[in-house]
């Protein structure tokens, strides 16, 4: 469950076919794709091809994947340049981070471009698709910046039943996805045994992987799940900054235990997706660098920068929202340190810019994207933020889901879920 970069078939012989990408010629099974011929567009995964494009769609997918050329270092400052060369022998210091993040014009540019390159080198063509379902609203936590905090009263709360959790994943697994997150607020309607039941019966049903994302619960619950289950947990630490923390829970939250829950969820062996809040009110840049290094220190599977959105009836309400900008440096920086790490594309990061944002991510090196699948009625109330969701999927649902056993092997060896 990916969308590869395109290839065109150049020559074709029995089983094989010999496709041209990027000036370099591969040799894949052509098997699985019926009527495959000189001239066709198509996409493959471990030189296995998967399906045909038509040369419209090819155009499309290009436009939105492929790699940026590198930045030409002539009139880079020297500084930035010497930063970057350190990047690729040793962890870079909160200095160097701190410069970086402070970087615009040409220099940032080159930032960017770094990024994308080091994406190709070592993670290719592999652009993770993964589906929400957000199955409650409800929240036991007053987290100033959230729409779904306890004192507001002015949203419709829902809970969705198991069944309908379960039909919801179904309906999603027919259709090609294979990894699902199962999302809500802090709310503890949903017991540890009704946790299990849910996990255990989309597993049951449905060859996909389950993350969740719950909250603040204790090794016992998240211990119970894993072992029903669960694969992976998202978990954010949202600042590694405990005083503006503070500010942001001013009751409800505990500074210390989002840290302690992150460790003993890397003692469950969940694939452990966390991060921060970019642009928070009373951040400042050296709270940026910080969040990168504990998060590079902590060597997360997946780790995620949202720029911060203000959303109504809230504390933050009026407050400016995050820089996009800021947050696709913070995704180049990281890609920096961690090769290999998986950066999805936030629904924050689109909501502030619908058109480009996914695209900018991905080119900031990004390799993930995260599309709501919870049944239509549910998906106005679940208001963290306004406007959420606004980009189109279309062309990645359409060629990113595969209903192979491949796609399912690959996704399992790039997540290192055991």
């Amino acid at each position: 469950m990916c969308l590869t970069i395109p290839a065109k078939v150049i020559k074709t012989n029995a089983d094989k076919a010999v496709i041209f990408r990027d000036g370099v010629k591969k040799i894949i099974d052509a098997r699985t794709v019926e009527g495959l011929k000189v001239g066709d567009w198509v996409l493959y995964i471990s030189d296995i091809a998967i399906q045909k494009v038509s040369a419209k769609d090819a155009k499309e997918i290009l436009d939105l994947l492929e790699y940026t050329n590198k930045t030409d270092p002539e009139g880079l400052n020297p500084v930035f340049i010497e930063i970057i060369k350190n990047s690729k022998t040793r962890k870079l210091n909160k200095e160097e981070i701190e410069f970086l993040l402070k970087t615009n014009g040409r220099e940032k540019e080159a930032l960017f471009s770094e990024a994308d390159m080091i994406r190709r080198t070592y993670i290719k063509d592999f652009f993770c698709i993964h589906g929400i379902i957000e199955f409650s609203n409800y929240c036991k936590n007053d987290c100033f910046y959230c729409g779904l905090r306890k004192e507001n009263d002015k949203i419709l709360r829902y809970r969705m039943g198991v069944g309908e959790i379960v039909r919801a994943a179904e309906k999603a697994f027919k259709k090609g996805y294979k990894l699902m997150v199962l999302q809500s607020g802090d709310d503890y309607f949903y017991t540890k045994e009704k946790l299990v039941e849910i996990i255990k019966k989309i597993k049951e049903k449905c060859r996909v992987f389950i993350f969740i994302s719950i909250g603040e619960r204790n090794f016992e619950t998240y211990k119970a799940l894993r072992e029903a289950g669960a694969d992976g947990v998202l978990f954010r630490f949202e600042t590694s900054n405990e005083s503006l923390f503070n500010k942001l829970h001013p009751k409800g939250k505990n500074f210390k235990n989002r840290f302690k829950t992150l460790k003993f969820l890397k003692e469950l062996k969940y694939f452990i997706a966390t991060g921060s809040i970019v642009g928070l009110p009373y951040q400042v840049i050296s709270d940026l660098a910080v969040d990168i290094m504990i998060l590079r220190d902590m060597n997360a599977d997946m780790i995620s920068f949202g720029p911060f959105v203000p959303c109504p009836n809230t504390p933050f309400a009026d407050k400016q929202p995050g820089d996009i900008d800021l947050a696709l440096k913070m995704m180049s920086i990281l890609r920096l340190e961690m090769k290999n790490t998986k950066i999805p594309v936030v629904t924050a990061l689109e909501t502030l810019d619908p058109k480009k944002g996914r695209k900018r991510a991905i080119k900031a090196g990004a390799n993930a994207l995260m599309f709501n699948i919870t049944p239509k009625k549910y998906q106005p109330l679940y208001e963290i933020y306004k406007r959420r969701d606004a980009c189109d999927r279309k062309t990645w649902e359409k060629y990113g889901l595969y209903n192979t056993e491949e796609s399912y092997k690959m996704l399992e060896e790039k997540l290192r879920v055991k």
